[in-house]
């Protein structure tokens, strides 16, 4: 999938080619995991393993599951989940199924939604119960840097020149918002969180790049950082 700009403009953006690439070998859902699982489910996989969503869906079914799939409003798909995929699903469902490897996409569901997670992955034929301690403590990072930023005169603000994560005019609309502090602006390609050591004199930081920045990584800051998600911008 290519993204084609006017000709004014091709000279100015460089060409985007996305190629899905697709596990080859059939997923089967375990019979124990789907005896095991609540009876209304929200279904989530990652792009590799998306083309097999609707055979899980079928097999749950059939032993009697109710099963919800959405597409997150960054996504291709219905049912394909990226980790910036912080949304609040709105549907009566006991749980969610995330059905890949690795912990950090479905670590976007337990952000606004207070349900139980269970995760499989295809390559280990394993699955767990998510944990979401680390979410909650950032949860409570978040209201903490909410505070400090409340309180705050000079705050700096983080805008990435990154294709899809480039939120510049959301950033600037944070002065008329709140006329009352100083914004400084610090443009990345890549966030060089030691080089923000170099600004003392903020006292937090409003994060506009990536929404899981201001969760994941906010051991690597020396001053709070708060996601502008928070703030009541739609990312």
């Amino acid at each position: 999938m290519a993204e084609q700009t006017k000709e004014g403009d091709a000279k100015k953006r460089m060409a985007l080619h996305f190629i899905p690439v697709r596990y080859k070998k059939k997923v089967v859902l375990p019979e124990k995991l789907i005896r095991e699982l609540p009876k209304r489910l929200i279904l989530f996989t990652t792009i590799q393993y998306h083309d097999q969503l609707e055979a899980w869906k079928k097999a749950l079914t059939a032993a009697g599951k109710e099963v919800h799939t959405f597409k997150p409003k960054h996504s291709v798909a219905e049912g394909h989940l990226l980790g910036c995929g912080i949304e609040h699903w709105d549907v009566k469902a006991d749980a969610f199924l995330y059905v890949g490897d690795g912990l950090f996409h479905p670590k976007a569901l337990v952000i606004n939604n207070d349900l139980p997670v269970y995760c499989y992955d295809p390559k280990r034929d394993a699955w767990q119960l998510m944990d979401d301690e680390d979410i909650a403590l950032a949860k409570r990072k978040q209201r903490a840097a909410m505070s400090r930023f409340l309180m705050a005169k000079k705050v700096g603000v983080l805008v990435t020149t990154k294709y899809g994560q480039q939120r510049l005019v959301m950033a600037l609309d944070l002065k008329k918002k709140y006329p009352d502090k100083e914004f400084y602006y610090l443009l990345f390609d890549s966030l060089d969180w030691q080089g923000l050591e170099d600004f003392p004199f903020l006292e937090c930081f409003i994060n506009t790049m990536c929404p899981r920045i201001g969760l994941d990584d906010t051991n690597k800051f020396a001053k709070p950082v708060l996601d502008i998600g928070a703030l009541g911008y739609a990312w």
